[in-house]
Order: structure tokens, then sequence, then C-alpha cells
């Protein structure tokens, strides 16, 4: 087929590259503009499940939250909470990579923040409290979720995105819009902040290495679609990493 012979053409392309090709590839990298501002939704985004399912399937069986197996938080009723996808490398990613995001007191940071409309807000806090994540020094150091959104803006209320982010922008000292890149699960939510000129990536399974990658590089996007959804034509992240 068409799409076979042009993958092959670029595969060989690959092989035969030259070192300068490589050289620079890595300068466009270096130089490729990023994110001045990085947003998550929560539920359905980083963990599951939902707090509104914790609250109409589990017979409101939520907080207190306590450490269970393989990382995840157990409920007062003994449910797993999990983080999804791949939010543990990206977050490690975001907190420990200070060349790549800049560090504490950098008047560059990349800032992280959330704009959420959880059912039960006090339990996404406890959440981002008590979900751990290992640094990579090789020692066993962990920190939690929230430490990757200390710096930034938090929005967990039930008023539209498109609030969030007029207040996200504010506490950002007036932020542009094209200056944000966004992560949500929801079509609706993506298609409302994309209009505002935000970069955003529909994220149905939650934020995974491969769609992290998609988003980075299609930044910024500032024409209203949304990436994995409109961009590509595809409305699953398997879709989206197949057109890479």
């Amino acid at each position: 087929s068409q799409r076979q012979h042009h993958n092959q053409l670029s595969h060989r392309s690959f092989l035969f590259a030259t070192s300068e090709d490589n050289d620079d590839n890595s300068e466009k990298q270096q130089q490729k503009k990023k994110p001045k501002v990085i947003i998550f939704d929560l539920d359905g985004c980083l963990w599951r499940p939902e707090m509104y399912e914790l609250v109409w399937f589990s017979g409101g069986k939520g907080a207190p939250f306590s450490p269970g197996p393989d990382g995840t938080l157990l409920t007062c009723g003994n449910e797993p909470v999990y983080l999804l996808g791949d939010v543990r490398s990206v977050m490690k990613d975001l907190y420990c990579n200070h060349e790549k995001w800049g560090g504490d007191g950098d008047d560059d940071r990349i800032m992280v923040g959330i704009s959420s409309r959880t059912d039960e807000p006090t339990w996404a806090r406890e959440l981002l409290q008590k979900f751990e994540i290992e640094t990579d020094d090789g020692d066993g150091n962990t920190f939690a979720l929230q430490d990757v959104f200390e710096s930034g803006p938090i929005e967990i209320a039930k008023d539209s995105k498109v609030e969030h982010f007029k207040r996200i922008s504010k506490f950002c000292g007036d932020m542009p819009m094209e200056d944000m890149l966004f992560f949500d699960n929801e079509r609706g939510n993506c298609r409302e902040i994309a209009k505002l000129g935000v970069t955003v990536a529909y994220v149905p399974d939650g934020v995974t290495a491969s769609m992290w990658e998609v988003a980075l590089e299609a930044f910024p996007s500032v024409n209203g679609d949304v990436i994995g959804l409109d961009i590509y034509g595809y409305d699953t992240l398997d879709g989206a990493s197949r057109f890479y």
C-alpha cells in the first residue's frame, strides 16, 4: 500500500541519515518551542476511578485513602485508585528534569497546574498528597504528586473550564493562552479550551508517554483543533501514536 511504501521510505531514510542530519535534528529539538504553562485535568486524566464513580457506584466510600499494592491508594471501602497510563514517568520528568523544565527559583521554569471539576475536591486533594512517585536518583527517594504542582495554578472548582483558564492566565501574570498546554479526557472540555487558543491534547485513556510526546511535538497548535481528536483524525491514543 502507499502507507506501507511511505513507511518503508521513511525507515530507509532514517537508516541512512548522516551524522549531520542527526546533529540538525538534535539542534531543532533544543530550539523547539516549549509551553510556559502545562495544565492537567485530574479524574480520568491522571487517575481512575473518577470521584463521581466512588460517590455513585461505590457507596460514597472514598477518603480516607491508604497505601495499597503496586503504588495504588485504597479507599475506605478497600477499592484501589490508580494512576493512569504513564502519569508517573511524565510527572517524574516534570519534577526531576531541571535541565529541560527549569529548577526551583528559575525565572524560566515551566509552571504546572490543574484544571478539574471533580465532584469531590477534598478527596482529590488527598490523592494529590498521598500518591508517591520515585525519583530517578536510584536511592528510593520519592516525591508527592502534589509537589509537581506546588508553584503552579490550581483550579479545582465546579464552574466552567473556560473560567478556570481565565484565572490561570491571571495567576500566571496574564499569560497568553497560546503559551499553555492542556491535557483532558473529555471531548467537550478539550474543544472548549482549544477555542481559547490553548494547545489541547485529548487523552481518553489518561496521559501516556506517546500522547505526551505527540502533544509536545505539536505545540503550539492554536487554530482550535484538538490533538488526538481533530488534528490527526483519531479519537484514541492508539490512533494518535500510530500517526507517529
